[in-house]
């Protein structure tokens, strides 16, 4: 028994003669990419446009803008018919537009309207607003009169 209770002392001694002063220990966590946008149209009026009233900077939408990049976003704009409110093959209303109090420069294809070049948690509301020249119901046709916009938000 006394040889078992020595050699245990040993044992014990020998494994702790091997520590080190000092150790590390890694804590870690990872935080996934948050890209959200979401367009609320401005309750009512962007269904029931007065085309035949001149409108200016009359807001339509806004635009939620959330993200936690670690290189920044950009805000891009489309519509189907170029700025234009058309009503089929008839007529159309032209229009303008801002974004988040900027122009933007109506296409059908992408044209960035907003950059945030810094990384960092964003979450920001933008207003969208248009701006027409009102026409004389007699002078165009009969029908509903439409354009479809679409916002994209992309990591730079």
């Amino acid at each position: 028994m006394r040889k078992l209770f020595l050699g245990t002392i040993l044992s014990i001694t020998t494994i702790s003669s091997f520590a080190a002063p000092q150790g590390t220990l890694l804590l870690q966590g990872t935080i996934n990419q948050v890209l959200s946008l979401t367009v609320t149209p401005e309750s009512g009026v962007n269904t029931s446009l007065d085309l035949t009233s001149t409108q200016t900077d009359l807001k339509v939408a806004e635009v939620g803008e959330q993200t936690n990049s670690n290189t920044g976003y950009k805000i891009l704009i489309r519509t189907a018919n170029g700025g234009s409110l058309k009503n089929g093959s008839f007529d159309e209303v032209s229009y303008t537009m801002k974004y988040d109090g900027s122009p933007v420069t109506l296409s059908t294809s992408d044209t960035e309207v907003k950059n945030e070049s810094t990384g960092g948690v964003y979450d920001h509301s933008s207003d969208v607003e248009i701006s027409y020249t009102g026409q004389p119901a007699a002078s165009l046709t009969q029908g509903t009169y439409s354009d479809t916009v679409t916002f994209t938000i992309q990591v730079n």
